[in-house]
């Protein structure tokens, strides 16, 4: 019986061993490299008031660490989301198609209540259609109305050439928050962070197939990074229900092992001087 109990434990312990190596090998292939790790969002960003601009309900589990940690360090937070997300695949279908809209709209404001949000504001644009809804011009006008009224220090958005995935609503939206910023800070006169939402270059690069290797080709390099909560981005897509499936069914990868292996968000920052 000693014995037997002894090769179970050798057993256990190799299994976990060998287990604990795939999992570092796993985080490695999504790491970074040297991006340094802030501590404090409100110091990364020198903010103590962010909005957050996106294109589609879901856009904001981009930066669920970023908006967690800001929200528990006391700064306020907003999001502004241009469309509600009606034209997207369901994953799994859970509503019909033609109540998604507002299905998604809530799903958003679900997942802003449950991440401690300051307000969220939603403009209504047709989903794949923000670049045609209004003129590069307009777009920026009304991205710059919230600015104004909000007041954010730093600003989180797409940027604009890669959008995350190329999706032309995200480098859209990425474009104008930009323009809006760089408005907004003449206008204010004084300088605003902007800060973009990146993906990990290496693990879209080995797993992202040729539309996501060209994503991480056109990316900046990140000025920071933030150990995530694998917590909140699992919670995320449970939220958002009638896209919970959504990278199991585009990447092949559940959400719950995803985040075991991409531990970090990542940011590049900009300074817009007045």
């Amino acid at each position: 019986m000693r014995r037997f109990l002894l090769g179970l434990v050798v057993i256990a312990a190799t299994v976990f061993v060998l287990s604990q190596a795939a999992l570092w090998y796993g985080r490695s292939i999504f790491a970074e490299p040297d991006v340094e790790v802030a501590d404090s969002v409100t110091g990364a960003l020198n903010a103590e008031r962010i909005v957050l601009v996106f294109a589609h309900p879901d856009d904001e589990i981009t930066a669920t660490e970023l908006i967690s940690r800001a929200v528990e360090e006391g700064a306020f937070v907003a999001t502004v989301t241009a469309t509600r997300g009606e034209a997207g695949t369901q994953f799994p279908p859970i509503v019909a198609q033609e109540h998604l809209g507002v299905v998604r709209e809530g799903e958003l404001r679900r997942h802003g209540f449950a991440l401690g949000l300051d307000e969220q504001v939603v403009l209504g644009l047709p989903d794949g259609g923000v670049p045609e809804a209004m003129s590069e011009a307009q777009l920026t006008a009304r991205v710059l109305e919230e600015l104004v009224r909000l007041q954010p220090d730093a600003v989180v958005t797409f940027h604009p050439p890669s959008g995350v995935s190329l999706h032309e609503d995200h480098m859209a939206m990425g474009r104008a928050a930009l323009a809006a910023t760089q408005q907004y800070a003449r206008q204010r006169g004084e300088a605003v962070t902007l800060a973009y939402t990146l993906v990990s270059r290496p693990g879209t690069r080995r797993f992202g197939a040729e539309r996501y290797a060209r994503v991480a080709d056109l990316q900046p390099d990140p000025d920071f990074a933030l150990n995530v909560d694998a917590a909140l981005k699992t919670r995320a897509w449970r939220i958002h229900a009638s896209q919970a499936d959504y990278l199991r069914e585009t990447t092949g990868v559940p959400a719950w092992l995803l985040y075991q292996l991409w531990t970090q968000e990542y940011y590049a920052v900009r300074i817009i001087e007045p």
